[in-house]
């Protein structure tokens, strides 16, 4: 991905030279190619060589389930490679206007980077406002937010009386936003690429019918070098977004717009605000999953969601495993929440968008119950073997990962493989737990108490202009602070061939003949 840099305040001075990229780094990226539509060519050909139904014949829970997760796979792949971003062009009088809403609880180290990129995207300043709601945090993040609108006079910030949660936060910003035509969601830990804004509008403007109501972005990771789990979670936002979202998005029917980086029509947000702001689920307020909810509450009312791969941003993911397996066990309470929802009206979708519904359901589900039967069960108790299971999942996790780094080019490519065992071992059982507590609201990974019980929510203080935001106002309305003359310089590229970038190359050129040997192990010496 490329790299996202962080901002810092400076007098103007001479920019520093760019180091030039190494020489080598172009045909060793076309060899490289090359080498990755090889070895996938060869897994291909392994796949079709197998006498799957034979392997599969003393099982029918297996071969049911191979069959419509070998049908699944191929219509994602298939149907992601047809997609195309749009590329309306748009001159600079007919950009919609916008307004960033950014909600923030506790992020006083992340939120001036977020700001500070916010403010370097190449959009019209005539069209484009920022709010940041503080949702009652408990840190510095309202000093920070204070500190950013020196720099950015045209920031406008709402500090909540009380901590009360991301979605109310999320609705304070689209009521302020009288006027605009666009509501565009970041969250306070994400950064957008420069042109991120311009890309994100293009399905608007180029909309013929009026019925996209939402556009979600891509998402990358902004700290993958951290340590291996962050490593593991850049493929699978990479297979998230590129192959499952763009499947979905060419029947307009991406399943959520997601939080780090998604835009509305302000005119169809007024509409489900009230319902969705109010949800509630087994008696409990709806605290989570507030992306997945509001785009069920527009893909209800027959509107379309698309996705937008040139509209880039980078989002900061978890890099302890505590805190990752906290937020997987709420995004699956969120999913279990909304699928009950979303299963109830995708039958009407075209037959390739309502299989990828009802098939993805299928697998959440049953897929750890099948993942003993094959492991533990069959061998056990039956006198099967768990080896087609195995070079099964690590094919198509081999697969997942070459095309990742085919499009992206790195050698993170493994990372793909390293996830789908731990997603099969660890993760996907997550999805009966998040049923067994699914009334327990607590995000878990943040000093909360979101409640709706207690004295009434209101506006504490405010920078800049906000707006209206529904609330009562403790405070005298905001003003505009004088503008204070900056420059935001860019750092210094990272060189194309460092020290770190070699030492990735080298593991991701072994990773590819240690990742054949199950299947070399599989057709040689079983």
């Amino acid at each position: 991905m490329t790299a996202v840099l962080e901002p810092e305040l400076v007098v103007p001075a001479e920019p520093a030279p760019t180091p030039a990229p190494h020489r080598r780094v172009g045909w060793a990226h076309a060899l490289w190619r090359l080498t990755v539509v090889a070895y996938a060519a060869a897994l291909l050909v392994f796949v079709l060589s197998l006498k799957v139904g034979d392997a599969l014949a003393t099982s029918l829970v297996l071969q049911v389930y191979a069959y419509l997760l070998a049908a699944y796979l191929v219509t994602r792949v298939a149907v992601a490679s047809r997609y195309r971003p749009d590329t309306t062009t748009v001159p600079d009088a007919d950009l919609p206007s916008l307004v960033i809403a950014v909600p923030a609880f506790n992020e006083e180290a992340h939120v001036e980077d977020t700001i500070d990129a916010l403010f370097r995207v190449d959009y019209p300043a005539d069209k484009l406002r920022v709010v940041v709601v503080d949702d009652g945090s408990s840190d510095d993040t309202w000093a920070r937010i204070k500190a950013s609108a020196v720099r950015h006079p045209l920031l406008d910030g709402i500090k909540f009386s009380r901590n009360r949660g991301k979605r109310a936060a999320m609705a304070a910003a689209v009521r302020a936003a009288d006027g605009a035509d666009l509501v565009v969601f970041v969250d306070s830990d994400s950064v957008l690429e420069p042109q991120a804004l311009r890309e994100l509008v293009k399905p608007f403007v180029g909309d013929r019918t009026g019925r996209v109501a939402a556009v979600t972005g891509h998402a990358d990771v902004q700290n993958p070098g951290t340590n291996l789990l962050t490593r593991l979670q850049q493929v699978r936002y990479f297979a998230a977004f590129r192959v499952i979202k763009a499947a979905e998005s060419r029947y307009g029917a991406v399943t959520c717009a997601s939080g780090c980086f998604s835009a509305y029509r302000r005119s169809e947000l007024l509409e489900v605000l009230h319902e969705w702001e109010n949800q509630r689920f087994l008696g409990q307020e709806a605290t989570f999953g507030d992306d997945r909810a509001l785009t069920n509450a527009l893909l209800r009312r027959g509107r379309e969601v698309r996705y937008q791969s040139t509209a880039v941003s980078a989002t900061l993911v978890p890099d302890r495993w505590k805190a990752f397996l906290t937020q997987q066990l709420r995004w699956k309470k969120s999913w279990l929440r909304e699928t009950l929802y979303v299963v109830r009206f995708a039958w009407r979708w075209p037959l390739i968008a309502a299989f990828g519904v009802y098939a993805s359901v299928l697998f959440q589900l049953l897929g750890p119950l099948v993942a003993l039967h094959s492991l533990v069960i069959r061998p056990v108790f039956l006198g099967g073997s768990p080896w087609l299971y195995l070079v099964g999942l690590q094919v198509v996790a081999v697969l997942y990962g070459l095309l990742y780094a085919g499009v992206k080019r790195s050698p993170h490519w493994w990372g793909g493989i390293a996830y789908a065992f731990a997603y099969s071992a660890v993760i996907s059982w997550q999805i009966y737990w998040a049923m067994l507590t699914q009334r327990n609201t607590s995000w878990g990974t943040r000093d909360s108490s979101i409640t709706g019980e207690g004295p009434p929510l209101a506006v504490a203080e405010v920078v800049g202009e906000p707006g209206d935001t529904g609330l009562p106002l403790l405070c005298a309305p905001g003003r505009r602070l004088p503008a204070v003359p900056s420059t935001l310089a860019e750092r210094p590229a990272v060189p194309d061939w460092d020290a770190a970038t070699r030492r990735d190359w080298v593991v991701g050129v072994l990773a590819v003949p240690l990742s054949s040997l199950p299947v070399l192990w599989w057709v040689f010496l079983r």
